[in-house]
């Protein structure tokens, strides 16, 4: 059966409200952008994986490729694996980036190779219809033949079996990339996939907020928001305290979140140290 698949990156929405939303126009399920080159993290991703699973039932996720093999796929796993992604996961490679080399085949497959090593076995590599048409990308030898082919305003990717196909990039007027999975070598076979459970701080010291924006509360339940805020980058001391099974930092003013995603810590710090 065929499904609808919205790709979703940080110029995307990613709150439950705006999965459901895509459902209701008729996307089947999300690929979720998580990396890019060694040093980028869609801010988003977390969210977007977490509520496209609440909603679809399955996510996949894609990086996008700069050239290096080998070094961008434990990059990309190291995410795969904090993000609880099990082995089931679809994992694609977006190879399109205007600093790639005329032929890219070689990186991709080592690329490619790396997450076969590492049990990650559902793998598809996406790329224009051209990059294939003119061996950018020689799908032949490539070590996983799976391939998502974009190509706009035509009535078929061009390509003979590719397993998906990028048709549009504003599919219902809503400024989301829609692709047709064939086969389901892009949005899998249904199985569930679990995102991670949030980690949470238990140390007293010096923490960092890594957050554009990080609320203060008055009460440890976060029902009452201060008009105090930090942002990213702002430090501060702050002791944690158990409410129910997870921690927040408590300071002299109020409390913070003690979420491993939305805060850092620096070091910590005995009583009468600070």
């Amino acid at each position: 059966m065929t499904k609808k698949v919205a790709d979703l990156s940080v110029f995307q929405g990613s709150s439950e409200s705006y999965m459901k939303s895509l459902k209701s126009h008729g996307i089947d399920t999300t690929v979720v952008k998580l990396t890019e080159g060694t040093g980028y993290i869609n801010p988003k991703a977390r969210e977007q994986v977490a509520n496209g699973f609440k909603v679809f039932g399955t996510v996949s996720v894609y990086h996008f490729f700069h050239g290096h093999g080998s070094s961008e796929a434990k990059y990309f796993l190291a995410w795969v694996k904090s993000f609880g992604l099990d082995k089931s996961t679809v994992l694609a490679l977006d190879v399109e980036a205007q600093d790639l080399p005329w032929k890219t085949t070689a990186e991709v497959n080592a690329f490619l190779k790396e997450l076969k090593a590492n049990g990650f076995t559902n793998v598809i590599t996406y790329g224009s219809g051209s990059w294939f048409a003119e061996k950018r990308i020689d799908r032949a030898k490539l070590i996983d033949k799976h391939i998502w082919v974009a190509a706009y305003g035509v009535s078929q990717p061009g390509i003979d079996n590719a397993n998906a196909w990028q048709y549009t990039d504003n599919y219902d007027g809503l400024k989301v990339d829609a692709s047709l999975d064939f086969d389901g070598s892009l949005s899998g076979s249904g199985v569930v996939i679990k995102p991670a459970k949030p980690e949470y701080y238990q140390t007293p010291g010096l923490y960092e907020a890594t957050q554009s924006v990080l609320h203060q509360f008055n009460d440890v339940q976060f029902k009452s928001k201060r008009h105090t805020r930090l942002i990213k980058g702002s430090r501060f001391y702050a002791t944690p305290i158990k409410y129910g099974k997870i921690y927040r930092l408590s300071t002299p003013t109020g409390y913070y979140t003690a979420n491993k995603d939305k805060v850092k810590f620096i070091f910590a710090v005995k009583a009468g140290d600070k």
